[in-house]
């Protein structure tokens, strides 16, 4: 898993926006009055935010649940293809140099594919078309290998498993990548956070400096929570995302 910084700066200058944005409006409304209108249902209020907030919490903590379940499963299988890949590489050593070469040389091609292109391939949703067929190679390498005495048929035999397996990991791997949280759990999760803090900005605090402490904060941890939940949606790109690592290694170390 890669980390490029902590928080990007771009989401730390809309996030400082959003929270200045949120205590001037808190400004305005105070100016003008609107906290006198609703004084004496401050407990109401109270404990409509207490409701939401629990409402938010436990929707909140699904959503993470579901999406880091999803990313660790990408990393999960990226591991396993490029360690069925490794595999390919290493027990072809029981055949003759000549005949494992093809192997070893679609093996190589097929890892270069992926490290180069793959991951702005699947982070923009598109398909895989170039390394689909670098993959097929991977396949067809194996299959067509023609070995000519018992222990290089056992050596066969061995290598047809384990590109069995790197093909169902590969499968298993785009099949998970193509997840992203449904569209109707995001948006619940949104809106609820902003009721709670429209409800907020309306709350009647007696003392104004308070009222904007507490607006910025819950800002600032409404905004990074679902800052979290968007950036690991996408495991391909944004401030943490499933390293390309093993399969660079795969290209550069490996024959």
């Amino acid at each position: 898993m890669r980390m490029t910084e902590i928080i990007l700066p771009e989401t730390r200058n809309r996030g400082l926006r959003f929270m200045g944005a949120t205590a001037v409006l808190y400004l305005v409304l105070q100016i003008a009055g609107l906290h006198k209108l609703i004084t004496d249902d401050a407990e109401g209020i109270a404990a409509l935010l207490g409701i939401i907030g629990t409402l938010y919490s436990v929707v909140y903590a699904f959503a993470t649940y579901v999406i880091w379940g999803q990313f660790a499963a990408v990393e999960n299988e990226i591991l396993k293809e490029s360690g069925a890949l490794k595999d390919l590489i290493l027990f072809s050593k029981g055949l003759r140099e000549a005949t494992r070469e093809p192997v070893v040389r679609a093996v190589r091609a097929y890892a270069r594919a992926v490290t180069e292109s793959e991951w702005g391939t699947l982070s923009q949703g598109n398909n895989t078309e170039r390394s689909d067929k670098l993959f097929t190679a991977v396949i067809a390498s194996v299959t067509e290998l023609k070995p000519e005495s018992d222990s290089e048929r056992s050596t066969h035999e061995q290598l047809l498993a384990i590109a069995n397996q790197a093909s169902a990991h590969r499968d298993e791997r785009l099949s998970v990548s193509a997840k992203r949280i449904p569209r109707t759990l995001l948006l619940f999760v949104t809106l609820t956070a902003c009721t709670i803090l429209f409800l907020l900005l309306l709350f009647p605090f007696h003392n104004p400096v308070l009222g904007i402490v507490s607006i910025v904060i819950t800002t600032m941890l409404l905004f990074f929570a679902h800052f979290v939940l968007t950036d690991l949606d996408n495991p391909f790109e944004g401030t943490w995302n499933v390293s390309s690592d093993p399969f660079a290694n795969l290209a550069a170390k490996y024959r």
